[in-house]
């Protein structure tokens, strides 16, 4: 690289270059010196005479990958002035921090630089050697700092929108691909090849194989469609290709394929296996991916299904009373639900037996779109299968402490097994209680009755560090799914809450009301407190009380709501 005070410099640096522009060079060597002394250890300074050949030495690095953290300028030079050399840096280097020093630069030029160059500072000459060795290293710190976090943004969007093992784009490219292709109204073609050998393929040789073997199929389907489209590695036995070749261009080579598979062999680690996949296809300017993905579920429902070419087409008449089209779009809109902000608490009250009043609160996951309001029954099947469960109980209980801070009340809040299976839980928990001064002792957790904890002691670990922090246990709607006696001695809970299938049938059926006694008496002898779910007439109120249950939960109290309502009911002995 060249590099003079007017002259060239005995190497090519490899290190990141701070570099000195000025046209005086007794002062260009007096800061070359004083910077190599102070940063010479770790960076390469470059000095130039004049704006010229700083651009060349810039342009140099740049075509190199060599960082330029700080370049420190003149502003009076002949030929290009330091705020238009700053400028044209600005406009192939703007992270690098623009250093001016000078002693007869006007307001303007400094403005300009400000305003075009995004200036990191101005220095007047002569300057002070501490201050001007203390800009340099706060400049080239704040650099790399940025830069770290580019390049770290860089690693975490590769790790979003890239398959990890095959380096190609994943589901999330393909999506962020259709999406700009509905915007521009543009038409494509989709083709969804499923490998239906995956599960026997890794079950009996192991998923080292199975990579291999799918390295090969993807080398493959690139040799013979990679000039037609853009392959994307959707899943582990999935892979899409997005076209914008016409249909009658792009089928036939799919059909190649679909015949090479057929009658070919890939070879991994001297065993040749035969790939057997389904592949499906869509067309036109939106919802490729909802309807070829619908085309490859027919396929697999229906194997007769226009089976002549082997490639499934959608067709609308597919979309008839579909409940894939169904999720997909609740899915959606418990996206955009728990984006807006329209995941909220509802609250219902947990009436003492004894005295008629509402103690505590239950937080109940509710979704509010346009004035309506949906219960988890409509959403929550969803929540799980996606994994967005994982990020709704944060919000409610977010939203649940804030709301309660302003209160006295007492309140329970649903925990799902990824929070049972998340060893921070208790921490994290912890430290957003003390946020909103919240005493442990107030909140209870509930643990939902599809938790199961066989196999599993990380669970009962993260529900022992949760009543070490003083807060308490329910068992949730007991005697139904894992919510059996076996329970009770893992967890040794401070609450028990029979399931309202026994409560709703106590007046009637002489065997609810044996189970409900019996569970009440157990929970009594452990030392925990019972709590009567669905309690909707005075009849089963004044039936659960005569059995000693401690606590009702129900209509007859009090409906969910989205307020703390105090309420009471007179009890008739």
């Amino acid at each position: 690289m060249k590099n003079q005070e007017n002259g060239s410099s005995d190497e090519s640096p490899k290190r990141s270059v701070i570099l000195c522009v000025d046209d005086e060079l007794i002062i260009l060597r007096g800061l070359k010196e004083q910077l190599k002394s102070a940063f010479g250890k770790n960076y390469q300074i470059e000095a130039a005479d004049s704006a010229e050949l700083a651009l060349q030495i810039v342009e140099e690095c740049n075509q190199a990958g060599i960082h330029i953290p700080a370049i420190l300028s003149d502003q009076v030079m002949p030929g290009i002035r330091g705020d238009e050399f700053l400028i044209r840096i600005q406009e192939t280097n703007p992270n690098t921090r623009k250093i001016m020093l000078t002693g007869q630069a006007s307001a303007e030029s400094v403005g300009n630089a400000l305003n075009k160059a995004n200036l990191y500072r101005y220095l007047s000459k002569p300057w002070d050697s501490n201050d001007l060795l203390m800009t340099v290293k706060e400049a080239v710190r704040s650099y790399e700092s940025d830069i770290s976090l580019s390049e770290l943004n860089k690693k975490l969007e590769e790790a979003l929108l890239y398959n990890r093992d095959s380096g190609l784009p994943n589901l999330e490219s393909l999506r962020r691909r259709l999406d700009i292709a509905a915007e521009d109204k543009e038409d494509s073609l989709l083709a969804l090849i499923r490998i239906e050998s995956t599960s026997l393929t890794t079950r009996d040789f192991g998923v080292s194989l199975y990579k291999d073997l799918m390295k090969k199929f993807l080398d493959s389907m690139k040799s013979i469609l990679g000039s037609y489209g853009e392959i994307f590695h959707v899943y582990e036995d999935e892979v899409a290709i997005l076209s914008k070749v016409p249909e009658e261009e792009f089928l036939p080579h799919l059909i190649a394929f679909r015949i090479l598979l057929r009658s070919d062999y890939f070879t991994a680690s001297g065993i040749s296996f035969r790939i057997n996949a389904t592949i499906a296809t869509a067309s036109g300017k939106k919802d490729l991916y909802y309807k070829a993905r619908l085309a490859l579920v027919k396929a697999s429902q229906e194997p007769e299904f226009d089976s002549e070419s082997g490639i499934y087409s959608y067709s609308e008449k597919m979309d008839d009373q579909d409940l894939y089209k169904i999720n997909m779009d609740l899915g959606k809109r418990l996206n955009q639900a728990i984006h807006s902000g329209n995941v909220v608490p509802y609250f219902q009250g947990i009436m003492d037996n004894q005295t008629g009043k509402v103690e505590k609160f239950e937080c109940l996951a509710r979704i509010v779109e346009d004035g309506k309001v949906y219960a988890p029954a409509s959403f929550l099947y969803l929540a799980k299968s996606t994994g967005l469960l994982r990020r709704i109980s944060p919000i409610l209980f977010e939203k649940a402490l804030r709301k309660f801070s302003d209160s006295s009340y007492s309140f329970s809040i649903n925990l799902s097994e990824t929070e049972l299976e998340s060893p921070s839980f208790p921490k994290w928990a912890l430290s957003r209680m003390e946020h909103y001064g919240i005493n442990p002792a107030r909140v209870t957790f509930e643990i939902l009755e599809t938790a199961s904890f066989h196999g599993n002691p990380e669970r009962l670990k993260v529900i022992a560090e949760l009543k070490e922090l003083g807060a308490k246990i329910a068992i949730d709607d007991f005697g139904v799914e894992h919510s059996n006696f076996s329970r009770l001695l893992e967890i040794q809970p401070d609450f028990i809450k029979i399931d309202g299938k026994f409560i709703q049938s106590l007046e009637r059926n002489r065997t609810a009301f044996i189970l409900t006694s019996a569970i009440t008496e157990l929970a009594h002898r452990i030392g925990a407190k019972v709590v009567a779910e669905f309690v909707s007439t005075p009849e089963e109120l004044k039936v659960v009380r005569s059995l000693g249950i401690e606590y009702s939960q129900g209509y007859l109290i009090m409906q969910p709501s989205p307020d703390i309502t105090p309420v009471s009911i007179k009890i008739i002995e």
